[in-house]
């Protein structure tokens, strides 16, 4: 009979007895090293192939136009640059550590751009990923990632900050006089339509905080406008033309010379009108149609142009005109004329004086309403606090199948050790019999 059963192998039935007589050694050692395996993926693997993702949005005044304060295009590459990045290190004592040459060398931080529409037109976000490997945690993982987007809206604000609305005093000095007044013309003109463009983005009424004083934008609009209106300007080019500075340029010593070269040339061009004056006055007293000497001739050339009648006065009128204001400008026996040192040294100083160091003045005015304007608005906006995972194991799924192998090695285990125990004693059994 014995060696009938022996024959049969192990019953169902005796496979369960010799689980069940080890099965809390089987359970204790499965539940052990799936224990194991689990700490070994937290603390061990994962960290060395997760990443954290953070996705925010940079909101500032430009950031539709996908643009710096000063106008140049934005990269958002710039966003994990060296220097950003560094700033973010320095914001917390918890990221001393983190090692950013090996960060970036190795790409394990990344940043990707997407943009969607909503009611409000386009929409760019972007999603910052990291290695979990350089951190303790999460959570300084996304402090990190937190820090980097707030080092670029530190960025935006310093970009605005630095901005410059003004002339430099050796650019405008080193213009000629009529230069100059189109320079502050260029200048009021700019000045006015960044604050055209920021009362069409906010209101009029929108108030900022400029050197501990609360104003609206209107206000510094309408402060800048009284400064170098049409008027003014007009009246500034009737002065420089009718007192021939138009030309003149430098201060001082270049500026005396510069004058005098001007009245040199005034003088040439006086005496060759005269000349011109006195031919029109005969061609008027004579025939209707004879040659005169042309404007653009040397008169000891005798060169000539065929002039008719009907122009001869309008001509002759104008030559007059032109040697009156000349006459103004370099005087007669009896006058200096306006176009002298003292004179051109006077408008000058009007320039600088009321107009360009006012305009300057306004320009400073208008940096700091820009860097308050952006110091308000810029901000990042998170899409969520909580950060993303991913390229991580999953813990669970692992421990369980973990324990589920181990559990069934230790089980076939038991079952093949008990069976050869029980075959053992049998063989031994058997022989004791047949002595």
């Amino acid at each position: 009979m014995e060696e009938q059963e022996l024959d049969r192998g192990i019953t169902f039935g005796e496979v369960c007895r010799l689980i069940g007589r080890r099965v809390w050694w089987t359970l204790g050692a499965a539940i052990l090293v799936a224990a194991l395996a689990a700490a070994l993926l937290i603390f061990a693997v994962n960290p060395q192939v997760t990443y954290y993702s953070l996705e925010f949005e940079l909101v500032y005044p430009t950031s539709a136009e996908q643009q710096y304060p000063d106008g140049t295009p934005f990269s958002y590459r710039t966003i994990i640059s060296g220097e950003r990045l560094e700033e973010a290190k320095a914001s917390d004592e918890r990221f001393a550590a983190v090692d950013l040459d090996s960060m970036t060398e190795n790409d394990e931080i990344s940043v990707s751009v997407n943009s969607y529409e909503d009611g409000a037109g386009t929409r760019v976000t972007y999603t910052v990923s990291v290695k979990g490997s350089y951190f303790r945690n999460a959570e300084d993982a996304r402090a990190f990632i937190s820090a980097v987007a707030d080092a670029s809206v530190g960025d935006i604000q310093s970009r605005a900050d630095s901005l410059s609305y003004a002339i430099s005093e050796e650019t405008f000095n080193g213009n000629t006089f009529a230069a100059r007044l189109d320079l502050l013309s260029e200048m009021y003109e700019s000045m006015l339509k960044a604050y055209d463009d920021w009362i069409g983005l906010y209101s009029s009424g929108y108030r900022v905080t400029v050197n501990g004083t609360t104003r609206s934008l209107s206000d510094c609009r309408a402060e800048l406008y009284g400064l170098y209106s049409v008027g003014v300007q007009e009246n500034l080019i009737s002065q420089c033309e009718n007192g021939g500075f138009s030309l003149l340029y430098g201060a001082d010593e270049e500026l005396a010379a510069a004058v005098e070269m001007l009245r040199e040339q005034l003088r040439a061009e006086y005496a060759l009108n005269q000349e011109i004056i006195a031919d029109l006055h005969a061609a008027l007293a004579s025939v209707p149609v004879r040659s005169v000497r042309s404007a653009d001739a040397v008169p000891s050339e005798g060169a000539s142009v065929t002039v008719e009648d009907h122009s001869l006065s309008a001509m002759l009128a104008a030559y007059l005109e032109r040697n009156a204001m000349i006459e103004c400008q370099i005087g007669t026996e009896n006058t200096t004329g306006t176009l002298n040192v003292d004179e051109a040294s006077a408008f000058a100083r009007t320039l600088n004086e009321k107009y360009f160091t006012r305009l300057n003045d306004a320009a400073e005015t208008l940096r700091a309403v820009t860097s308050a304007i952006y110091e308000q608005n810029t901000f990042a906006q998170f899409a969520s606090r909580n950060v993303e995972r991913s390229g991580e194991i999953g813990v669970s799924l692992v421990s369980v199948a973990v324990f589920v192998v181990v559990f069934l090695v230790g089980t076939i285990g038991v079952c093949v050790r008990q069976y050869h125990k029980k075959q053992a004693g049998s063989d031994a059994s058997s022989g004791k019999g047949k002595n």
